[in-house]
């Protein structure tokens, strides 16, 4: 998309559909905090804590009690603000409207649907549950994990091989809830689709909504177990608000289990640029050490004035493997 920050305001919000004749297209717009559907305990809490107690002492989960999804010496059915009936809420897998007012989420909405050059948006669609933040721009119902997946999903498309999404070996390297495995399930024909994380909780609500989506057959959510066995290789790998919060030393390991993997293309979206650790520290080198050769990087929001009114700027990061 061309740059173009010289142009007014109102030109440009009118040239994303958010001004029409001078007022706001908001007046097809309503704010929905959560959808009111019926509360689903979809996580089998039996296989997640059989989970939490495998991963407690391993390397690719050992946090310390000052990391950001430390799991505790106790099991207990929660970490950190999630909740078991409401995992896709404003919490620590998605922050949505915690730090954000509507207007921001709305010329987010509206970006991510005018740059959607795939026709992403008629493959996938906002369910509104388990406790997602929803708003309804016409016809559409519009959540933060919509707008991030759509764009994600541009940029692998932008810049991987035409057409290799329905095809390469993918693994989600800190899958959380599922968000980025649904949507890919949803948007390619891709039957080679795996998700890991170091957190048990995430394992098993991973799963679920997995299976809740009706994608098991497609989609592969590993336990720490399973990623220690396996032998395959993969293609791409992708990291999305995950590495951030991990120590340098869990980052690493992640790294080179990657190497061992064979991995050609590794797909990362920091908390921080750099890319960083939220504590600043920088993991570039430990890339550049084990031969990952930065190939794509933008902005998520890449004209620079429609970057400063949406919401939740990143920066995408590619990385090929020579």
């Amino acid at each position: 998309m061309k740059r173009s920050i010289g142009i007014p305001l109102e030109r440009k919000l009118q040239s994303y559909g958010l001004i029409v004749n001078g007022r706001s297209s908001a007046k097809q717009l309503s704010f929905l905090e959560e959808q009111k559907l019926p509360e689903l305990q979809i996580v089998d809490l039996d296989e997640y804590e059989n989970l939490w107690h495998a991963y407690l002492n391993h390397p690719l989960s050992k946090v310390s009690f000052t990391d950001f999804w430390y799991q505790g010496t106790d099991f207990e059915d929660r970490v950190k603000d999630v909740d078991l009936m409401r995992f896709r809420a404003d919490n620590a897998y998605v922050w949505q409207l915690k730090s954000h007012d509507i207007s921001r989420f709305v010329i987010s909405a509206l970006y991510a649907e005018k740059t959607d050059s795939y026709g992403l948006l008629t493959r996938t669609r906002e369910d509104g549950d388990f406790g997602v933040q929803c708003i309804r721009i016409g016809g559409r119902l519009w959540s933060r994990d919509l707008i991030d997946s759509v764009m994600e999903v541009t940029f692998l498309r932008d810049h991987l091989p035409s057409g290799s999404l329905d095809s390469l070996r993918i693994i989600d390297i800190g899958a959380g809830y599922g968000r980025l495995l649904h949507r890919l399930a949803d948007t390619t024909q891709n039957e080679n689709l795996y998700g890991a994380d170091g957190v048990a909780l995430s394992t098993a609500i991973c799963r679920a909504y997995i299976r809740h989506q009706d994608q098991d057959s497609r989609v592969s959510v590993l336990s720490l177990a399973e990623v220690d066995d396996l032998k395959e290789d993969f293609d791409l790998a992708t990291n999305v608000h995950s590495f951030s919060e991990m120590p340098i030393e869990i980052v690493t390991r992640w790294l080179d289990w990657l190497v061992e993997r064979n991995v050609r293309y590794l797909f990362i979206v920091p908390n921080k640029p750099g890319p960083a650790l939220n504590d600043g520290t920088e993991f570039m080198p430990h890339l550049i050490e084990r031969g990952f050769e930065l190939v794509a990087h933008r902005l998520k929001f890449d004209d620079p004035l429609i970057g400063k009114l949406a919401f939740y700027q990143s920066e995408y990061y590619l990385f090929a493997r020579r």
